[in-house]
């Protein structure tokens, strides 16, 4: 049966392949469509037989000596999964593409990039080999790429799109790594020749977890994920959500069970995505164009999953990538129908009063917040508060802990204040911009993934789960602590709207100039380091180089060095014609000499 459901996934997959090349673009989307139903039916046959994973289609391509490059596809529950998911967001965006994209003369040139988008990220989920994966990591990074500078003309569409590029060249130093001792190490780069002859060590994990890192936007390598916003709504949907970024938390996970057999490096990972899901937290507080707000929950989203990994539950990682899916599309979409209704005006502080122009937008915006804050009962909730068990029920120190509860409630701060400046508050738009919800490429795709937002959890979490069972010796007070913390992060933003968005006195505040700059990353890793390095260079050249060794070495060295010699010299200067035949004689004595002993 398992068989037969690859073969089918794979069938649709080629199809999509196929209707790329049509020239109507609503011919794709309906394909993306019934391919993600046919995933979903395969996907409960496969649950109905209780069957684990199945390797199937090998191919051998390349074999040189013992060396074998082989094309082979891994079909286990996170791929079937993620299929499902992937194709059941991607086929609502391309419906919201063709309201958001109406006007553009390339649309249908759009679509198929989001189509080979979301090809390259399926085809990275289901490689066996890391030939394969290296594919698809280099096919999402190009789309990315073509999607962001989409709208060329602007400037700062290009700077993000190869802001995108540059970091993302050095996260894959670390999947080169990988492939250079895969090669030297073993003759094999499957990952199941790699799960069974136990060979890989600290140095290749290390490689992992750098290519996940800026796949992933961990700390460090962070700062292309706001930045990508300046591509089009849809490409930031579909790269937000289940393409790109998920990427290096999926390579995590498929690494995770020789991962969690070192400590060492599943201490790392831990502290990584711990560290990320906080700054990028603190970071959205303060921000006030709506689509960096939703850009930046997405990084402090992924610090999650990589903590999930890091305490040693990858299979709730999954499960929050799925869930994140639903809500953070649904998210970018939401924003992207205010921005279009208000042309273009992305600023939140120039919003407000909308819950009556777009009711639909409205609630849809409000049940994704709700979701990402992790409500009892939506999807968020089913996936982040496990995570937040798991990791109170694991060996890591309380700072942990800590440090993960106090980003949850900044990730209600921030969401409570979204909803207070675009939904609660009196309108502050300049002029009257009328919104129309009269579309049905905007309210359908909306509806359609407020629905995933909210029965998703129930659905996912009854078989994702159960792969590893957990201790549940929690008192209720502690399981409770991720609702707790929720609750005070609402509390908070509403001191913090009040400061910074009522009354006469709007200045700048001091304390928050860390979160509105971004923890100053741009200003240090842009700016003053590479002033201090060209600093250190010129001091290097001017003082070391030119003014030392320079004049130690060449002729004005020379010159100082035996200038004791010259001034001998200029002594037998004495005008004296005995001292002259006296050094004639010398010297034909010495020549005859050395003339004869040779």
């Amino acid at each position: 049966m398992l068989e037969l459901c690859g073969v089918l996934s794979l069938a649709s997959l080629l199809v999509m392949v196929l209707f790329l090349f049509s020239n109507n673009k609503h011919d794709f989307s309906q394909a993306v469509k019934y391919a993600g139903y046919m995933n979903s039916f395969l996907l409960l046959l496969i649950l109905m037989n209780d069957e684990s994973e199945m390797l199937f289609l090998k191919w051998e391509w390349v074999k040189l000596g013992g060396y074998s490059l082989t094309l082979s596809f891994r079909f286990d529950l996170y791929t079937c999964c993620f299929f499902v998911v992937g194709l059941y967001v991607t086929w609502n965006i391309l419906m919201f593409s063709f309201y958001y994209m109406s006007t553009d003369p390339r649309i249908d040139l759009f679509c198929k990039y989001l189509g080979l988008f979301l090809v390259a990220m399926l085809l990275l989920v289901s490689a066996e080999s890391l030939f394969q994966l290296l594919i698809g990591w280099e096919g999402v990074g190009i789309m990315s790429y073509l999607l962001i500078s989409w709208w060329y003309a602007r400037s700062d569409a290009n700077t993000a799109a190869l802001q995108a590029i540059f970091y993302n060249r050095v996260g894959d130093i670390g999947l080169i790594i990988m492939l250079v001792w895969s090669l030297v190490n073993t003759y094999d780069w499957t990952f199941t020749s790699l799960y069974a002859n136990n060979v890989v060590n600290t140095f290749f994990l290390l490689g992992v977890v750098l290519a996940a890192a800026g796949k992933s936007a961990q700390l460090g390598l962070h700062p292309w994920l706001p930045a990508a916003m300046e591509g089009p709504t849809p490409v930031s949907s579909l790269l937000h959500s289940s393409t790109m970024v998920v990427a290096g938390v999926f390579l995590l996970i498929r690494f995770s069970p020789v991962m969690l057999t070192n400590p060492s490096v599943q201490l790392v990972v831990f502290f990584l995505g711990t560290m990320t899901t906080l700054f990028s937290a603190i970071c959205a507080l303060a921000q006030n164009d709506m689509k960096k707000v939703v850009a930046f929950s997405t990084a402090s989203q992924l610090g999650l999953m990589v903590t999930a990994v890091g305490a040693g539950v990858p299979q709730l990682a999954f499960l929050h990538i799925c869930m994140h899916a639903f809500f953070k599309a649904m998210l970018f979409m939401c924003s992207g129908g205010y921005i279009h209704g208000l042309q273009n005006e992305q600023d939140v502080r120039k919003m407000g009063g909308f819950f009556n122009a777009a009711p639909i937008t409205s609630v849809c915006l409000f049940i994704g917040s709700a979701a990402l804050m992790g409500t009892p009962f939506l999807a968020g909730f089913f996936s982040k508060d496990p995570i937040i068990e798991a990791i109170n029920l694991g060996n890591t120190n309380s700072w942990a802990i800590g440090l993960v509860l106090v980003a949850t409630s900044f990730t209600a701060a921030y969401s409570f204040r979204l909803l207070y400046l675009s939904l609660g508050s009196s309108s502050r738009m300049l002029v009257l911009q009328p919104m129309n919800e009269d579309y049905k490429n905007l309210v359908g795709p909306l509806q359609r993934l407020c629905y995933g937002s909210i029965v998703a959890g129930v659905v996912f979490i009854s078989f994702l789960v159960p792969l590893q069972i957990s201790t549940l010796s929690l008192p209720s007070s502690l399981k409770l602590a991720a609702v707790l913390v929720t609750a005070i992060g609402s509390l908070v933003a509403w001191d913090m709207v009040k400061l910074l968005h009522q009354g006469e006195d709007t200045g700048d505040v001091a304390y928050l100039s860390f979160e509105a700059q971004v923890g100053f990353y741009s200003l240090i890793v842009h700016k003053l380091m590479p002033k201090a390095w060209f600093s250190l260079g010129e001091t290097y050249q001017m003082q070391v180089m030119d003014r030392g060794w320079t004049e130690l070495a060449l002729p004005q060295g020379i010159g100082e060095n035996y200038k004791l010699l010259a001034d001998n010299v200029n002594q037998t200067q004495t005008g004296l014609i005995k001292m002259y035949i006296a050094i004639m004689l010398l010297v034909v004595f010495v020549v005859s000499g050395l003339m004869v002993s040779f």
